[in-house]
């Protein structure tokens, strides 16, 4: 008997998935931006200081306090394009942020940023600082 309560018991566990659908088991990507976000790319199209780097800016690099807001201490405002522009154009802000060897890192005290992140601000410059 305890035999035949097994062999119900596996079968059940197999048959437990049979009403899955696709939809269900692979949702959609969320969306961040309008843009919808696999956790295994990095979307680098079209990007803009305010749908896209100020969003990073934001997240690791002290905008909303003294270090790089409108009243820094550091001599570097990122909480404006004109001042993100100009750290892009002089090197110090790609430099800073992937810890190249000269520059000071960035940010300071807190883990580097994540690779898709320092490419997104690496092509932004590289595209010519679109707002």
């Amino acid at each position: 008997m305890k035999k035949i309560i097994s062999v119900f018991f596996v079968l059940g566990l197999f048959s437990g998935c049979y009403y899955d659908n696709f939809e269900e088991l692979s949702p959609a990507p969320p969306i961040i931006n309008n843009k919808a976000v696999s956790p295994n790319t990095c979307d680098t199209t079209n990007l803009t200081l305010y749908s896209d780097v100020t969003v990073i800016l934001n997240a690791n690099c002290g905008i909303n306090n003294s270090c790089h807001g409108a009243t820094n201490t550091s001599g570097y405002n990122l909480s404006a394009y004109i001042g993100v522009k100009a750290v892009g154009q002089s090197g110090q802000l790609y430099g800073a942020i992937a810890q190249t060897q000269g520059y000071i890192t960035m940010p300071q005290g807190g883990s580097k940023l994540s690779a898709c992140n320092i490419t997104k601000i690496k092509r932004w410059i590289d595209n010519g600082y679109a707002q």
